[in-house]
């Protein structure tokens, strides 16, 4: 049979158990390591974030400047809230896609306040001409700004 050797420490304490005089000083040592203070990078200046933009090429201009103006018409619109091309577009049947004429009158090229004043006679219910009958129930439903919107677009075409 084989021996069994055993091995004892020369202290009352057993293996497993940390010395406390050990552990304290290990502990002490550990919170006296001081960290060293941060110090800043010096700061580069920054370059220029926007560099001048190049000159346009002359078909680049012309291109902004279309974009523009439409940018304006459409901030225009949206200011009122009226398209005088929408509110034609219930004209057209009578009118003709270009104002013409056809059923009714040629409006294209008619001045702007002969037009408005119109539309407001025949919202009004004024007998104006042979076809108030057709235009009144049309121009009922138009408000001011619709009757400049449409008149505005007329004269333009």
């Amino acid at each position: 049979m084989a021996g069994v050797l055993s091995l004892s420490a020369c202290s009352e304490q057993s293996a497993d158990e940390p010395k406390a005089a050990e552990t304290s000083q290990a502990m002490n040592n550990a919170m006296d390591v001081k960290q060293p203070e941060p110090v800043a990078a010096p700061k580069a200046p920054l370059a220029d974030p926007m560099p001048a933009p190049a000159a346009k090429a002359p078909v680049e201009q012309e291109v902004q400047k279309v974009v523009e103006a439409k940018a304006e018409a459409v901030m225009a619109e949206a200011a009122t809230g009226v398209s005088g091309e929408k509110v034609y577009a219930t004209c057209v049947g009578c009118h003709g896609a270009a104002g013409e004429g056809g059923v009714g009158p040629k409006l294209a090229g008619q001045e702007i306040a002969a037009i408005v004043e119109k539309l407001q006679r025949y919202k009004s219910g004024e007998q104006v001409g042979p076809m108030t009958g057709m235009m009144a129930p049309m121009a009922a439903g138009l408000s001011d700004g619709d009757m400049q919107a449409v008149a505005e677009y007329v004269n333009g075409l």
